[in-house]
């Protein structure tokens, strides 16, 4: 769908805040609430409310053009309809990748080539999942929403530096293959942390180390 479960929203949001970016590429765009909160919480966080004051340059992709909507004009520097293995070298380098709840639409092979191209495209990707993904076909006539995949942090072990959170129902990421997480990121994010978000997180977490 061109929504999601808010359910990882305060941990997104809690890294972007912290990662500060400058620039940023958000895959898979739908109905543009990614955008909206990233330009809080870079820009208007940082008391920078008018339009002509903001300093975060905020790329969309999406491949369905139906979902333009308001949101995309106000809070996106530009969005380019295409597939994100297409659109993504047609972009600047960026400080940030945002993949929210997308990643799961994508086939395996598919994937690791857009992995790939992010680490070289992006100084960081933050991603989120669903642990369980429910079976999912077109949406609004859009067959790029269809759920063809499954994934958890032991897929993405040949990343050098990981941040691995959990919801209980959600694994985020964020990765990178140059820099270390930072400090003030990953800090919030460690395995006793995730007590507070209830057993079945600090559970799911336990196994993954946080560097």
């Amino acid at each position: 769908m061109p929504s999601s479960d808010p359910r990882t929203l305060s941990i997104v949001h809690d890294i972007i805040l912290r990662l500060a970016p400058r620039s940023v590429i958000d895959i898979g765009v739908g109905h543009g609430k990614t955008g909206v909160l990233i330009r809080e919480y870079t820009d208007i966080w940082n008391e920078r409310y008018d339009k002509a004051s903001w300093q975060t340059k905020i790329y969309g992709i999406e491949a369905f053009p139906q979902y333009h909507n308001a949101l995309w004009d106000y809070a996106y520097d530009e969005v380019r309809i295409g597939d994100a293995l297409s659109v993504l070298g047609t972009l600047p380098d960026v400080d940030l990748v945002v993949v929210l709840d997308v990643w799961e639409h994508f086939e395996r092979d598919y994937a690791q080539r857009v992995l790939e191209l992010i680490m070289k495209k992006a100084r960081f990707l933050l991603i989120s999942t669903p642990i369980q993904v429910r079976e999912q076909g077109a949406v609004f006539g859009n067959t790029y929403e269809r759920h063809v995949s499954t994934w958890s942090p032991r897929d993405f072990m040949d990343v050098p530096h990981r941040l691995v959170a959990c919801t209980g129902f959600d694994w985020v990421l964020l990765l990178s293959s140059g820099e270390p997480i930072p400090y003030e990121v990953w800090r919030r994010h460690r395995r006793w942390e995730h007590l507070r978000r209830g057993w079945v997180a600090f559970w799911k977490i336990l196994p993954h180390k946080n560097w």
